[in-house]
């Protein structure tokens, strides 16, 4: 059976209610690598999950991440408003379910790592938390914060300051196996898939 989501002018979906269309919108893009975002210092420390972080450019190096309108208090937005560095910590099977927790509307000065159960580590000359038990910490600093018109959403990017290096790295072609990591990947807001490797094939020239 064949489903057809129609739309009509204005944007407005027909045969959807409004619940309905953000369920079905925030997976249609598919599933993308979770990460929390750790941000701020003492009483503004902060942890949130995101699965809208994308590459921008290798050289610098620089990653981006979507972040809803700021219409509300959105607390990581304003801490790497503040402190300028910022940290994103890959997802994995063995704690999914408390990084999922932070979707939580917790109130500013709460704390999320102590409410879901998760570890907060410094490092020296950074302006953020990490978790600690992640495989894989970006450091990253401030570069950019793009108002994206059409929705009010902003574009945040970041050039990588620092990278942990997880076992998990091939060092033969420097690239990481999220199989091996136990990555899992986001749908929507709720949906957790597990990665499986298929292939690695050669780089494409023309024939």
């Amino acid at each position: 059976m064949t489903y057809t989501i129609e739309t009509i002018k204005d944007g407005v979906i027909e045969n959807l209610d409004n619940k309905e269309i953000t369920a079905f919108f925030n997976s249609l893009s598919g599933a993308k690598p979770g990460y929390l975002i750790g941000s701020g210092q003492g009483e503004d420390e902060n942890l949130a999950i995101f699965n809208s972080v994308t590459h921008i450019g290798a050289n610098p190096p620089l990653l981006g991440f979507i972040q809803r309108p700021t219409t509300v208090d959105r607390h990581t937005y304003q801490n790497i408003l503040k402190y300028k560095h910022y940290s994103f910590n890959l997802i994995t099977e063995n704690f999914f379910e408390k990084a999922h927790q932070t979707s939580a509307r917790y109130s500013k000065g709460q704390n999320e790592f102590k409410k879901v159960g998760l570890t907060a580590i410094h490092k020296k000359e950074m302006r953020c938390p990490f978790v600690g038990e992640s495989p894989l910490h970006i450091a990253l600093e401030l570069d950019d914060d793009i108002e994206i018109k059409s929705n009010k959403t902003r574009l945040i990017i970041g050039k990588v300051i620092s990278v942990s290096i997880p076992e998990a790295l091939d060092e033969n072609n420097y690239r990481l196996n999220f199989q091996e990591l136990k990555s899992l990947n986001i749908s929507g807001l709720s949906d957790y898939y597990k990665l499986t490797k298929v292939k690695s094939l050669n780089y494409a020239k023309p024939q």
